[in-house]
């Protein structure tokens, strides 16, 4: 169909507007694929040779090193109440006392017994030694000595028993005066003078020797072998710390380990023992424990935060000409900031801090300042380290 004039000139006009939209669209092509990518901006350290202790970190609790509960080993009316909720008390100071008064009335009843029966003893005695002599010239029978004998016998007897029952009403007078039985702090008190407490049974307070304080902890079962060596060296190889690891509460050594694998964390538990001198380490609190496993000596030393994992294994992006190369490297340890590697990176090489999300492999970079090893810790939760030590 041949078109008329006006529709090939219509025609022309729509050819010429879709060129000219072609050629601006390819022009902003061209431009968009000449403009050049900013570097990235990232956080560097330099890798350095040096010595690195190995570590693990772990959650633990601290548990008293002795605990006991007070009770009463006599029934009575509290008299007097010595102590304060949270005190801190000494072996052997006073804490509590019962109303003494049925206990001493009862002493002095078998004091009495006992002074008649030595006198009945005495006597008893005494007839005996007067039969004796009158049994060989028939004066006195033998059945009648004999009775004698046995009556003395019986005295004898009855002194043994009021002497025990004499003992045990001193015993249960001394137990109305309640003293300390080993040195630490007193839990709350809830019970007041006044009040009648039974014997074993009442409960007036619970002491927590807490100077020096055990802190309990589990660590996976491959970490046993250097559990066991602790325990034999007997060296300060336990680190306490505060909920955030900003404060080191004390250091001790390892003093016991579980005696079995738990069968459903496979972890073993084991105890440090902490001096505690001033008394920062309360009883049931929770910790941050740093079990210092050995130490690396000569060995490339980096940021924590420099490696990275791959699909290969272990690397770190070494800045090279302006630009984030990739470079394997094997894993040998890690303490709480710094990590121990070895391969062919060199002393002095610069890495990667932190990798940003958008860095890949061969991107252009910009090198700035890093952030101390302290601050870049705390983002991270602590892990689970191993490597050989030595």
């Amino acid at each position: 169909m041949q078109l008329s004039i006006p529709q090939r000139r219509l025609r022309r006009k729509l050819f010429l507007a879709l060129g000219i939209s072609i050629s601006i669209g390819l022009a902003g092509c061209q431009e968009t694929h000449q403009r050049k990518i900013p570097p990235l901006p990232v956080e560097t350290a330099m890798v350095h040779q040096g010595a690195l202790s190995l570590s693990v970190n772990t959650l633990g609790q601290a548990i008293p090193m002795h605990s006991v509960t007070v009770t009463p080993q006599v029934s009575g009316t509290l008299q007097e109440v010595y102590v304060h909720s949270g005190q801190w008390v000494s072996q052997g100071q006073s804490m509590f006392a019962i109303n003494p008064a049925v206990y001493a009335a009862q002493v002095a009843q078998d004091q009495a017994n006992l002074r008649g029966e030595e006198a009945q003893a005495h006597y008893d005695a005494l007839q005996v030694q007067a039969y004796k002599p009158l049994v060989a010239k028939d004066y006195v029978t033998l059945q009648t000595f004999q009775e004698a004998q046995a009556t003395a016998a019986t005295a004898l007897a009855t002194v043994a028993a009021d002497q025990a029952a004499l003992q045990q009403a001193e015993l249960n007078l001394s137990y109305t005066h309640i003293t300390a039985p080993i040195s630490g702090q007193i839990g709350l008190l809830t019970i007041k003078s006044g009040n009648l407490v039974a014997a074993n049974s009442t409960t007036l307070t619970t002491i927590n020797q807490t100077q020096p304080i055990k802190v309990q902890f589990s660590l996976p079962e491959k970490d046993l072998g250097d559990l066991r060596k602790a325990l034999a060296d007997k060296s300060n190889t336990v680190q306490v710390w505060n909920e955030y690891q900003e404060k080191l509460l004390g250091t001790g050594p390892v003093t016991a380990i579980d005696n079995s694998i738990s069968s459903t964390s496979a972890t073993v538990t084991a105890q440090a023992t902490i001096a505690n001198p001033q008394k920062t380490i309360w009883s049931g609190e929770y910790l941050q424990v740093r079990f210092i496993k050995g130490s690396l000596h000569h060995v490339l030393v980096i940021p924590s935060l420099a490696l990275q994992e791959g699909e290969s294994g272990p690397f770190v992006y070494v800045i090279q000409k302006g630009k984030a190369v990739m470079q394997s490297v094997t894993f040998l340890g890690q303490d709480e900031n710094d990590t121990a590697i070895s391969g062919s990176l060199a002393q002095g090489a610069v890495v990667i801090v932190g990798a940003p999300a958008r860095l890949r492999p061969n991107a252009a970079v910009r090198a700035i300042t890093a952030s101390t090893h302290a601050q870049k810790s705390a983002l991270v939760s602590p892990v689970t380290n191993s490597g050989a030590s030595s």
